[in-house]
């Protein structure tokens, strides 16, 4: 269990304490004893005592006061009748003036001892309270324009901007460009009218990764009611976040798996007895005859529909790799001869650079999210250029890129890339990345596009180790 600062160490410095201001207070009460007994004065000594009274009061032990305030009446009556000084009678009348003013100095200073004691309680208590929100919420202040006056430690630690970086800033330093231009209004409206905001916010951290926080805005107003500050605390729900994710992910593969069994029975064996008499057709048609060509394309189409189909087939219901060891470089070499074929494709070169050692891998599925990647990255220079492949190994496993030198993606695309059937392309199902990924994840690895130096994406997949791999 963590202990506030405010507390730790306490105990031992408040007994010094104690014990000098009760020194004090006493040396001083001896002092002016003294010279009451000892010095004839004209103007009555008795109200000093005042003065210890207002030391040990302050500082010294809580059930002080009452024991001092006795002492110091009978010291002044004591310095009255034995010390030298005008007549009697003068003198028990200024002694009487004298306790009445140190009576009404210890009424007071006990009041204001307790005033005391409970404002630097409820301070202890407001400190305590900072400490324990600064140990489990993410904390930041603004004032009205929106700009950061504080934050703690867990939202540099969240956002992986240091705190210098973020003071002076708004948080739109934050901003992933996930949450439309009426989320953001609707936040403001409300705090500017001094209402509590409450939802959940997807921000950008400084290393580009993408974090879901639970917000709560407090906006602190003034006599007018007008806010002149908002705090804003935060907890962290990206897993949470995550999970539900893919919870609907699994849901809606799970009747995407029910829809693709319909359509492998409905579908691709209609498929398949169609090209199959397609053939049979245009095989007993002479070479010159027109329509020949009309089947030709025919059959193409059903082979690009056939393709759909298998891709649907593929993402939907995948497997379990069948892991060999895999030469990552042959591999490619094989894929990239494949894309050439495309005549569309025929002007892209692909350049594959290092020489890792082999990985435990199912070839087949490996060679499909290579050709997915691949052809993502031909169709962004426009099938003709340069598609750059780095190869490489590190502790944990292997690593690819796959680099292309077109125009790159938009953030915005980039942050869909990956989801099933989203596409920027007039043809295509939008499953090519998505099935790169499963497959990737089914062993065990990451896959992920950032955009490239000098323009251009790169897509990176890591593959971890035999030992590592589910």
């Amino acid at each position: 269990m963590m202990t506030s600062p405010h507390v730790s160490g306490e105990p031992t410095d408040h007994v010094h304490l104690v014990n000098r201001a009760t020194l004090t207070a006493a040396c001083l009460a001896a002092g002016i004893f003294v010279v009451d007994v000892s010095t004839p004065l004209v103007a009555d000594v008795g109200v000093l005592y005042v003065i210890p009274l207002l030391v040990g009061a302050l500082s010294g032990p809580p059930r002080f006061l009452l024991p001092a305030v006795g002492v110091s009446s009978a010291l002044t009556m004591i310095g009255a009748w034995a010390g030298p000084g005008p007549s009697p009678s003068r003198a028990t009348a200024n002694r009487v003036i004298a306790l009445a003013v140190i009576w009404t100095a210890a009424i007071v200073l006990s009041r204001f001892r307790r005033t005391w004691l409970a404002l630097e309680h409820r301070t202890k208590d407001l400190g305590d309270v900072n400490y324990a929100l600064d140990q489990s919420a993410i904390v930041a202040i603004t004032d009205i324009r929106g700009t950061i006056t504080y934050v703690n430690e867990k939202f540099c630690e969240i956002s992986k901007y240091s705190r210098a970086e973020l003071l002076g800033q708004d948080h739109r330093i934050l901003n992933s460009g996930y949450h439309p231009k009426e989320f953001i209004r609707d936040l403001w409206v409300n705090i500017a009218n001094g209402r509590i905001w409450r939802g959940e916010i997807r921000n950008r951290a400084k290393d580009r990764s993408i974090y879901w926080v639970d917000t709560t805005i407090v906006p602190f107003l003034d006599d007018r009611g007008k806010p002149y500050q908002y705090m804003a605390i935060r907890y962290d729900i990206t897993d949470r976040k995550h999970s539900e994710e893919l919870l609907r992910e699994q849901a809606a593969l799970a009747r995407l798996g029910e829809m693709a069994a319909v359509v492998a029975h409905e579908v691709k064996n209609p498929i398949a007895g169609i090209r199959g008499a397609l053939q049979v057709i245009s095989s007993r048609m002479p070479a010159e005859q027109r329509d020949r060509a009309v089947v030709g394309e025919i059959i193409a189409r059903l082979d690009a529909l056939n393709l759909i189909v298998e891709d649907l087939l593929l993402y939907a219901r995948p497997r379990t790799p069948k892991r060999v060891l895999v030469d990552l470089r042959s591999l490619i070499d094989t894929t990239s001869e494949l894309l050439r074929r495309d005549p569309a494709l025929a002007g892209v070169t692909v350049r594959t650079s290092g020489a890792p050692d082999p990985v435990s891998a199912d070839p087949e599925q490996l060679r499909i999210a290579l050709q997915n990647l691949l052809m993502n990255a031909a169709q962004a220079i426009g099938g003709q250029g340069t598609i750059d492949v780095t190869l490489s190994a590190d502790a944990d496993g292997c690593r690819m890129s796959i680099r292309d030198h077109g125009p790159g993606m938009p953030s915005d695309v980039r942050e869909k890339a990956f989801d099933a059937f989203y596409t920027t392309k007039h043809r295509g199902t939008g499953l090519g990345l998505p099935i790169a990924r499963r497959v990737v994840e089914a062993h065990g690895g990451q896959i992920d596009i950032a955009a490239a130096e000098g323009g251009g994406s790169v897509a990176s997949i890591h593959l971890p180790n035999v030992r590592q791999a589910p």
